[in-house]
């Protein structure tokens, strides 16, 4: 036996395949069981994929999966479990075959990340044994399959009606006339929508800042967002073959999407920076970038947390194993908490329920299982959901530790107030307390991202979506409970232009989070809040006065209150010129890759200030970044921008015709 075999078996007890005839066309498959090699119990939310496709599924509460309608030839399939590990299989199936898989996971191989390689064809994987102790029936909710773009024949996209959609072919840019509708196909020979078209999108279009002339206002005043969910939205239609409606985008989501490098303040909570450069897309303007960035806690020193989760269990959550994915982004969590740490558990369709008292983590079996038996079923009654999840949270509230709720759902509410004004009634009244409202959005079809956007926003919580297992990952496991602790709450920021070096300015984003220039010192005007580590990044078009390259240019001004005391602190930093960088091409990569996000939002919300970019123009403003930047983050960035050159191809041709 080979090394690579004996690593294998390390991972994974045992290893069991069978292999029947599929009846019907010459579609393959592969079907599985995943168990606890310790517990023997079925280990729910494995993400298992095909690598190098889109395909792929989840195990359901039996640690059931199914991929099917598979070709004929070899994939090398990726089973993916926090806790567990990374195996990697290659498999090689015939006409006409089901391949039956199963495994048993070894826990002691918990490094994420780490990759365990079986090598071989099926007959190589078979010499563990002859015969299959499990024939599992296929579960077809469990299967996920994508189309990419390139086979994507027919479905929906959607533009904003009446608001300017300004597409690129080869160069030559056209305006959608308002007269016509706000649906139209990919492909233009294909008008019938397809079962994988996204449905009952719910967003909210908030506007575009305009430029502003600074002797009339030389104020701007908004509440912070560290939210990103815009841009995952956008990128899983634009990787499902779509593009997002221009009422999705949320152009500051898009520039806080991305890591920028600022260095954490050596003592004060946080540090500010600056810089500028002449914009790389629209001639006679300048960008300002400015970074805040807070002070890293250390985990080993964070307070203890006490999180009730409320689960939205409804009948919509079964679709494209939303339950699952959230199920499984749980797990994920629960597994970076301390002993000392509590959770509770509320689930909610047609009725609300407690589905786990708040439990410590000492015995973390005990949560797991509670997760294990939420299934999907039924209405959506939201509003009992977080009044019980809250009743719970106050129950078990304690000042010296981080109460939290999250909110896990696709949005969606249509038993009793489904109005988010009527739902958030008392929310704003327990965030004052300490209990801050978190949520997470999960699904594309039926999905609200209104709703989940303002729950979070007066829950003082933070509004992600996930959509597969990474971004799960990312989340929970890289983000979210390392930024548990809470510096700072209702955090404002007011920049002060100077109208002899500034003509006029425009805000990018942050249309949502507008604050009244008179509100920025009333304490009682809300704002955002910022956790351990948390960066905001904020950008500005600005129309200088002449080509000086020195003086002031603005002030800007941070004020928050501390998270546990009545305390109101205000950081001041004046922003000059010299030191700037005047060509756009000496500018360091981090301000490009912001001004490259924000254009690349301010496209697809067809805004009017990014008429005059073509989809050429951006890529080739993107394409250096992907090779200076070395990130994974930026590639992707590099490929939703050539997704969404070639969508809109699409689009020019069918109004031209």
């Amino acid at each position: 036996m080979n090394s690579k075999t004996l690593t294998a078996l390390a991972a994974c007890l045992f290893l069991l395949v069978s292999f029947s005839v599929a009846q019907g066309d010459n579609n393959a498959a592969i079907t599985g069981i995943i168990t606890d090699s310790e517990t023997n119990a079925p280990i729910p939310g494995v993400s298992i994929r095909i690598e190098g496709t889109r395909l792929g599924a989840q195990t359901n509460i039996e640690g059931r999966f199914t991929i099917d309608s598979l070709e004929p030839g070899n994939y090398t399939l990726v089973v993916t479990s926090v806790g567990y590990g990374t195996l990697r299989m290659i498999l090689d199936l015939a006409a006409n075959q089901t391949l039956d898989l199963a495994m048993s996971l070894d826990p002691s191989v918990a490094d994420i990340g780490k990759e365990i390689i079986v090598s071989g064809t099926a007959d190589v994987i078979d010499r563990y044994t002859t015969e299959s102790k499990f024939t599992p029936q296929a579960d077809k909710g469990a299967t996920v399959g994508i189309p990419k773009v390139a086979d994507q024949q027919r479905g929906l996209v959607y533009s904003n009606p009446g608001g300017g959609n300004y597409l690129d072919q080869s160069d030559k840019k056209a305006r959608m006339p308002r007269e016509k509708p706000n649906i139209y196909p990919v492909n233009p020979s294909r008008w019938e929508e397809t079962e994988n078209a996204p449905y009952d999108m719910f967003f909210r279009n908030y506007g575009t800042h305009d430029f502003v002339d600074t002797r009339r206002d030389r104020f701007s005043t908004f509440a912070v967002d560290i939210d990103d969910a815009s841009y995952n939205v956008a990128k899983e239609y634009l990787e499902r073959g779509y593009l997002p409606p221009a009422d999705a985008i949320r152009v500051e989501e898009f520039v806080n999407h991305f890591d920028y490098g600022y260095n954490p303040p050596d003592k004060k909570k946080f540090r500010v920076f600056s810089e500028m450069t002449p914009s790389i897309f629209s001639d006679g303007t300048t960008i300002l970038k400015i970074g805040i960035k807070g002070a890293e806690i250390e985990r080993s020193e964070r307070r203890p947390v006490n999180l009730t989760f409320v689960i939205d269990v409804s009948g919509s959550m079964r679709q494209e194993n939303r339950l699952e994915l959230v199920k499984q982004a749980m797990i994920m969590l629960v597994r970076q908490l301390r002993p000392s740490d509590r959770i509770a558990i509320v689930a909610y369709g047609s009725s609300a329920r407690v589905v786990l008292e708040p439990t410590d983590m000492s015995n973390p079996s005990i949560i797991t299982r509670a997760i294990s038996t939420l299934y999907a079923g039924g209405s959506t009654y939201a509003e009992a959901g977080l009044k019980l999840g809250y009743e719970l949270a106050n129950r078990s509230f304690d000042s010296e530790s981080i109460n939290r709720v999250i909110l896990c759902s696709d949005g969606v509410a249509n038993v009793g107030q489904t109005n988010p004004d009527a739902i958030m009634r008392d929310i704003k009244r327990f965030a004052d307390r300490g209990i801050v409202l978190s949520t997470f959005g999960v699904g594309m079809g039926n999905y609200n991202d209104v709703l989940l956007e303002r729950l979070a926003m007066q829950g003082n919580g933070r509004y992600a979506y996930i959509n597969d297992f990474e971004e799960a990952r990312r989340m929970m496991v890289t983000e979210f409970v390392g930024n548990l602790e809470i510096l700072a709450r209702d955090v404002k920021v007011q920049v002060e232009f100077n109208p002899d070096r500034v003509s006029s300015y425009r805000l990018l984003g942050y249309e949502n989070r507008d604050v009244a220039d008179n509100k920025f010192r009333d304490n009682r005007q809300d704002g955002g809040e910022i956790g351990s580590g948390h960066e905001v990044t904020v950008l500005y078009e600005l129309v200088m006065n002449d080509r000086f390259r020195s003086g002031g240019v603005a002030t800007v001004h941070v004020r928050w209150i501390d998270p546990d005391q009545t305390e109101v602190t205000e950081l001041t930093q004046e922003v000059e010129a010299k030191g700037s960088r005047w060509s756009v091409f000496s500018s360091r990569p981090e301000l490009r890759l912001a001004v490259v996000a924000s254009r690349f939002a301010e496209m697809l919300k067809n805004t009017e200030y990014a008429s005059e970019t073509s989809w050429n123009e951006l890529r080739r403003a993107a394409e250096p970044l992907a090779h200076q930047m070395h990130d994974d983050e930026t590639r992707e960035l590099l490929d939703l921008i050539d997704r969404a050159r070639e969508l809109s191809v699409y689009h020019t041709d069918l109004w031209n015709e």
